[in-house]
């Protein structure tokens, strides 16, 4: 399984070059930034799981590994007894309006301000909950930590790296062309296989 600091030797291999090791580390992450705002099939639908506790509204929905933070949730259910219910979205002011005849039971509202959820009505004990949805992967500390951006797109992170590296600091722009038309390719690839996951192998009406 490649890690970070596979891909920092690749590229540095790529650059022949044995002096910018902070300048390709970095660069790889900008690489990351870059993308990580297109849903992938690895970087969207994780479960991310909390429980609710009585008589709190508000929950942080952030930091959880492998997610660092939602960029868009698509679905909120909640457990009650063995069954699961999916939550209906609400937009905070509608949430305060809600609240403005208090409430507790089972949560069968939500909303989203930032990294922060609310539900309605004010859970009166604890109920689990799954969020999902399109998330930022945590990010790569250390040269032995990998995660998806290593592997499944490690081939787009290596060429964006490089599209940075020879525009700055090496300045050369033919090269950094080069890379980038490697990395446009691999953006496609990526999206071709989300796509192919993502088919359920039925046809659907056309209309």
């Amino acid at each position: 399984m490649p890690t970070y600091g596979d891909i920092q030797l690749q590229v540095a291999n790529d650059l022949r070059r044995s002096n910018l090791g902070p300048e390709i580390a970095q660069a790889i992450l900008d690489a990351i930034a870059d993308h990580d705002s297109e849903r992938f099939y690895f970087n969207e639908t994780e479960i991310y799981k909390f429980t609710t506790v009585s008589n709190q509204d508000t929950y942080i929905v952030a930091a959880q590994p492998p997610i660092q933070e939602f960029m868009k949730i698509d679905m909120v259910r909640s457990q009650v007894g063995n069954t699961w219910f999916t939550l209906e979205r609400r937009t905070p002011d509608d949430m305060e309006i809600d609240y403005s005849a208090p409430t507790s039971g089972q949560p069968f509202n939500w909303s989203i301000h930032g990294n922060e959820m609310r539900l309605f009505p004010m859970p009166d004990r604890a109920y689990p909950v799954r969020v999902f949805g399109h998330y930022r992967i945590t990010p790569l500390v250390n040269a032995n930590d990998s995660n998806p951006w290593t592997n499944a797109a490690r081939n787009l992170i290596r060429y964006s790296a490089l599209k940075r590296l020879f525009a700055y600091p090496i300045r050369d722009m033919q090269q950094s062309q080069a890379a980038e038309a490697r990395e446009v390719q691999e953006v496609e690839y990526l999206r071709r296989e989300t796509d192919g996951r993502e088919r359920t192998g039925q046809m659907k009406a056309y209309y």
